[in-house]
């Protein structure tokens, strides 16, 4: 059904990703780790450390290229301290951070509210009116069939059908009426406009919009009521 007219409406947002510059740092950190601990492992080496040092300083370098090499290398190594590369990775995650909770809190707000355009059935306007009024057409016979079937044991029911069949009476004289107000204007155009020319346009033209605007049905309906 048609709606009221809504203006600054909230829209629906995407969820805020990663920047690519977060990415970029993320790659930074990553890279500047796996430079870090290939160097531990080397010196571990070097100075003879034992297996239990050795060992799993070549673990945490394995999981570190790993996943740097998921991520992909960075544009060009980082110039910073790993102190500072640390502190600017902890600044872009927080700053992401509090995006993904603005989102929340604005998604929140709208939770529950029916999005336009995503129905499963969508009906326009005229035909959700025309299937209501077909409805009510449908209904009525069927009170009327029933009643008629109820009237004959039941008076109180005959008394139904005597409504139903007013309403049938009040709509047939509604329809004879606006076809006799039509005969009636061409009765006027004919007795009071003089210019023939004239006079035919104005018939041609409402007989034409009277077919236009009327099916079939209608027409022989409205033709049987007037003759």
């Amino acid at each position: 059904m048609p709606k009221k007219v809504e203006l600054f409406q909230d829209k629906v947002k995407a969820f805020p990703e990663p920047s690519p510059a977060l990415r970029e740092v993320q790659r930074e950190v990553l890279h500047r780790a796996m430079e870090t601990s290939e160097k531990t492992v080397r010196a571990a080496i070097a100075e003879g450390a034992s297996t239990n040092v050795v060992k799993p300083a070549v673990e945490t370098e394995q999981l570190v290229e790993a996943v740097s090499f998921s991520l992909g290398p960075p544009e060009s190594p980082s110039t910073l301290s790993s102190e500072s590369l640390v502190t600017k990775l902890e600044s872009k995650v927080a700053k992401h951070n509090v995006a993904v909770e603005k989102f929340k809190e604005q998604n929140s707000e709208n939770e529950g509210k029916k999005i336009e355009g995503t129905g499963l059935v969508q009906v326009s306007y005229f035909a959700w009116i025309g299937g209501i009024l077909l409805a009510v057409l449908v209904l009525f016979f069927l009170a009327k069939i029933l009643l008629s079937g109820l009237a004959m044991a039941n008076p109180v029911a005959s008394l139904g059908l005597i409504g139903v069949n007013a309403t049938q009476n009040t709509v047939v004289r509604g329809l004879v009426q606006i076809a006799r107000g039509g005969e009636k204007f061409k009765d006027w155009v004919v007795s009071e406009i003089k210019d023939s020319d004239l006079k035919q346009k104005i018939l041609d033209a409402f007989q034409s919009a009277q077919v236009r605007s009327q099916d079939q049905d209608v027409q022989n309906t409205v033709k049987a009521l007037t003759n």
